[in-house]
């Protein structure tokens, strides 16, 4: 047998299909989940053909593959690979190579950073995203861009993906004016005497969205091809994508030979019928890429004070937008679990979610399908559903898969305390869905928020933002442990996908796995924003590797 360390920066490794190979390390995680303690753990793992085929010590899978090859990672802990459970993947990649505006303090700051941007890209349309008006004293406005940029277009999409705003030119080219009527589920922002300010939410969007010109498939092809390596570098092997467009393209790249990612692929509400009539069901097809659910908003966001809500906001009457109304909702469900879809619903306020446990719980019987329904984000319950008090929660959350973004409350946080006052109790309730039995399952909504996993670990754990505030943590009895939140990103998106050769290292497991420099198991949690993976693998395949 040979042993072999992988040289230093090289990032790619394959290895023959025929080949056996023995990965050792000071520990692998075979199956991250309760508490490090009870972790199931070996020394070494076999694979063969791209699956893990036996665990257990060094020294046993020497002996039983004598004409193996070794990767020896001493000094490292390995972990499955990491599943982003909910990220607009193509969306991500195309705008990776925008102007960022994430960081940015004020629309003036915005302005500063589009003109940069627009000075380097001298040419077409200038897009970007990130803007958050929560951080900001002033609201944002179409004369704010004006005073940088007036001759070309320019559309800045927010955080929480539920707004744009816009310039004046964008404005015309969009044929958006004091005259333009709000559509149903959505809402043009308008000034003192009815002018549009630039910003559109919701349903609105589309308006904004359907003049900006798109990028080439060429563009398209080499930003996914960048976006796959870098999902690499931060240890992750799988992604659930919830757009329509990357389907084709993945696709494409599995007939290279390019894709090194398990893609859940969702589809949108339009196709279900689509679908339906192809015979099209959640798990159809392969190793890389398989079908999820279909794609539906009950409401909008916080960030844009759209999501829907029991009770109004704080200070105010309004209880945010309803997007898809509630007989269109039922009857889409239930058409599509009669035909083996499950459904994939966004749902963000405490009304939204209710609707969503409603209708998914009668749904649920004439789903036959492997892949179960889910609800995304999951951002706000009421403490009834959840067992407040001295109740039981509520019997429809055991089993129903919660994809939620943890990342996404280091900025949220205080926009919840302001908006929903003493109901932000039971925001992000991570721990209370877990003693549900929900099945969490955790992401980015990337371009929301990065799909660095790590920053992820971090809210989830601490509940704090990157400044450490709160200092105890924002309601830190909904922290989960390390271990816990690991498994939001392996176990609980593996059982979201329906498929149990995701998730962990045991045998018949994929072999996509982690080598990290610190254990993430056990690392003291104000580590785990700071982890490093030093190598990744998919399918038995070295994808990264920085050692």
């Amino acid at each position: 047998m040979s042993d072999f360390r992988l040289p230093l920066r090289r990032h790619r490794v394959s290895y023959q299909e025929e080949r056996d190979l023995v990965v050792r390390a000071d520990r692998i995680h075979l199956a991250p989940g309760g508490d490090s303690a009870g972790a199931e753990r070996a020394e070494a793992v076999l694979i063969r053909r791209g699956l893990i085929d036996a665990v257990g010590s060094f020294a046993e899978l020497r002996s039983s593959a004598p004409g193996a090859e070794t990767l020896d990672l001493s000094g490292l802990t390995v972990t499955p690979g990491l599943t982003d459970a909910h990220v607009h993947l193509l969306e991500w990649a195309v705008r990776r190579r925008g102007v960022d505006l994430v960081r940015t303090r004020s629309p003036v700051e915005a302005a500063e950073a589009v003109s940069d941007h627009a000075a380097d890209h001298p040419e077409g349309w200038v897009l970007g995203r990130g803007w958050n008006q929560h951080r900001w004293t002033d609201a944002p406005h179409r004369s704010h861009l004006d005073s940088v940029v007036s001759h070309r277009p320019v559309v800045l999409q927010s955080l929480d993906m539920h707004s744009l705003w816009a310039n004046s030119a964008a404005l015309r080219a969009a044929g958006i004016d004091a005259g333009t009527a709000d559509p149903e589920g959505g809402r043009i922002e308008r000034d003192e005497g009815g002018e549009p300010t630039g910003v559109v939410q919701e349903n609105a969007m589309p308006l904004l969205e359907r003049v900006v010109p798109p990028a080439g498939p060429a563009e398209r092809r080499a930003a996914l091809l960048e976006a796959q390596t870098v999902l690499h570098r931060w240890g992750v092997t799988g992604v659930h994508t919830v757009e329509p467009d990357s389907l084709a393209f993945l696709e494409g790249f599995r007939d290279r030979g390019l894709l090194r990612l398990r893609v859940l692929q969702h589809l949108p509400l339009a196709k279900l019928d689509d679908a339906i009539r192809l015979g099209i069901r959640s798990g159809f097809g392969g190793d890389w890429v398989r079908i999820g659910g279909v794609k539906m908003f009950l409401d909008g966001a916080l960030g844009s004070l759209t999501a829907l809500m029991r009770e109004p906001y704080e200070g105010s009457g309004d209880r945010g937008v309803q997007t898809l109304p509630p007989e269109d909702f039922r009857a889409a469900a239930t058409r599509g679990a009669r035909a083996g879809l499950a459904m994939t619903v966004h749902a963000i306020g405490d009304a939204a979610n209710d609707l969503a446990l409603e209708v998914l719980a009668s749904a649920e019987a004439r789903l036959h399908g492997r892949v179960p329904h889910r609800v995304e984000h999951a951002q706000l319950l009421g403490g009834d559903l959840l067992g407040a008090g001295d109740g039981a929660p509520d019997p429809r959350l055991r089993g129903l898969v919660c994809s939620v973004q943890p990342s996404h409350l280091m900025t949220d946080w205080p926009a919840a305390d302001r908006h929903w006052g003493d109901r932000a109790r039971y925001a992000y309730p991570f721990r209370s869905l877990e003693a549900a039995g929900a099945i969490l399952a955790l992401g980015s909504d990337a371009p929301v928020d990065t799909p660095d996993p790590r920053l992820g670990l971090h809210a989830a754990v601490l509940r704090q933002d990157l400044d450490g505030a709160p200092a105890d943590g924002w309601y830190p009895e909904e922290r989960l442990d390390p271990p816990r939140a690991l498994a939001g990103y392996t176990a609980g998106p593996a059982r979201a996908a329906g498929d149990p050769r995701q998730g962990s290292l045991r045998r018949g497991s994929f072999a996509d796995l982690v080598a990290w420099e610190t254990d993430p198991l056990n690392a003291p949690a104000e580590a785990l924003r700071d982890l490093r993976a030093a190598l990744t693998m998919v399918g038995g395949e070295v994808v990264w590797s920085d050692r």
